[in-house]
């Protein structure tokens, strides 16, 4: 079992090193929820052991699926979504918001009957912004607050509306477009703001009749088919080692077969503007996804202003981006970042929390997070608490890299959950015992 304390004893340096990374999160959820909606067999390449893409993975096989697992290969048999079972006891998504919010729009449009459970982080999550539209589609579902459980019980068959998004969630409008392929009629989505569109490249990929103008995304039933499906490496994983590799001395990393995805690569864009020698190179596109190679070098950083648009590109990567800010000249400004109160953990309090741990100064205002940089190194023991949050710990690991003395990540444990076997590849950047 992997330790829950993890002590780190400052940072190695001269790495030079190409990696490769397990499957993206974010497209391992997709390549079952939506892969598996047609009926016929198919492959997922590279499927990632985390704890979240293993929960997905059992609430599939629960709904039907048959999946044989050889290595990262994942061999599926499905026998359509008109064959899923229609009745489920308790689906466990255990930690994972993007299991728990797209499962509901497949039951709910199914009139799959069941109960949908998570751990008691993800049932402190909101949920009421997907029952909301599920409900205006005429799905029957109750809970006794506004996180999990939620009840779905049979209803008469759900018809497509037009929703616009009061918030920006690619998890939200993912759930109510799986919904609404699965409705009667057209259903349509406004957005505010750009979400991650992993959820319309694969509809549109497996043959859905999904039509996307702006910010306006429209869908309709029609006639798909299982395809074989290759997971990138993960990009968000990615932000770790990178800032590992930035902070330190004389480094050079190579990240081979990673997502590029458009609307996922934005924070490295933003480090460039902070100052980062980073480049990416787009080398294939495989079932509508962008996949290349990143190269980042040590870099001495500056701080930057990153308007609220960007914020939902750069969602799970404002952790990693907070530490780097500390140790970058001037002031860090990340605008309308509300949406960070919602995750695993209240993200905006454990990035303060931490960082004043550090003698860094920040604070929130206004919906704003601002971060005083203009640190370079400490000398002193510090101890970081993960809440429980993947994010938070593993993005943490940045104060280490300029700690010559140890650094404690309590709560280590959680990093299970989106990048399995990390502690592999951060020992070649930190002297952890």
């Amino acid at each position: 079992m992997i330790e829950d304390i993890l002590t780190i004893y400052g940072a190695k340096e001269g790495i030079c090193n190409t990696y490769t990374l397990p499957g993206d999160k974010s497209i391992a959820h997709r390549a079952l929820i939506i892969g598996g909606l047609p009926t016929g067999e198919y492959k997922v390449f590279n499927y990632p052991d985390s704890k979240d893409c293993a929960a997905t993975l059992k609430v599939m096989i629960n709904l039907g699926l048959e999946v044989n697992k050889v290595g990262q290969t994942l061999f599926v048999k499905s026998p359509g979504y008109a064959k899923f079972n229609n009745y489920v006891e308790e689906l466990d998504c255990q930690n994972s918001g993007t299991a728990a919010r797209l499962i509901s729009g497949t039951l709910a449009a199914l009139s799959i009957e069941g109960k949908l459970i998570g751990d008691s982080s993800l049932s402190k999550r909101p949920m009421g912004r997907v029952v909301t539209p599920l409900r205006e589609m005429g799905a029957n579902i109750s809970s006794s607050k506004e996180g999990l459980p939620l009840i779905f019980s049979k209803n008469e068959g759900l018809m497509g509306i037009e929703y616009h998004m009061p918030v920006a969630s690619a998890q939200v409008k993912s759930c109510v477009l799986i919904a609404g392929f699965l409705s009667k009629n057209t259903t349509t989505v406004w957005e505010k703001l750009f979400t991650r569109d992993h959820s319309e490249r694969m509809l549109k990929y497996i043959g859905a009749d999904i039509e996307v103008y702006g910010n306006k995304i429209s869908i309709k039933n029609s006639k798909i088919e299982a395809k074989d499906i290759y997971v990138p490496g993960d990009i968000s994983s990615a932000a770790f080692l990178i800032s590992l590799a930035l902070l330190g001395e004389n480094n050079f990393i190579k990240i081979e077969k990673v997502s590029l995805n458009e609307r996922r690569r934005k924070y490295l864009d933003i480090l460039k503007e902070m100052g980062a020698d980073a480049n990416y190179t787009i080398e294939h596109i495989v079932n509508n996804e962008e996949i290349g190679t990143i190269e980042i070098k040590s870099s001495k950083l500056k701080g930057v202003i990153i308007e609220g648009e960007v914020v939902p590109y750069i969602i799970d990567e404002i952790p990693m981006l907070s530490v780097l800010a500390a140790f970058s000249e001037g002031k860090t400004i990340i605008k309308s970042v509300e949406e960070l109160k919602y995750k695993e953990s209240n993200r905006i309090e454990a990035i303060i929390n931490n960082l004043y741990k550090c003698g860094v100064n920040s604070y929130f205002s206004s919906g704003d997070l601002i971060i005083e940089g203009g640190h370079n190194y400490f000398n002193e023991e510090i101890s970081i608490e993960s809440f429980d949050d993947h994010r938070i710990a593993m993005s943490f690991l940045g104060i280490a890299m300029r700690n010559s003395g140890k650094t404690i990540i309590n709560g280590w444990s959680c990093s299970e959950i989106s990048f399995p076997n990390a502690i592999n590849y951060f020992k070649d950047f930190l002297r952890i015992i």
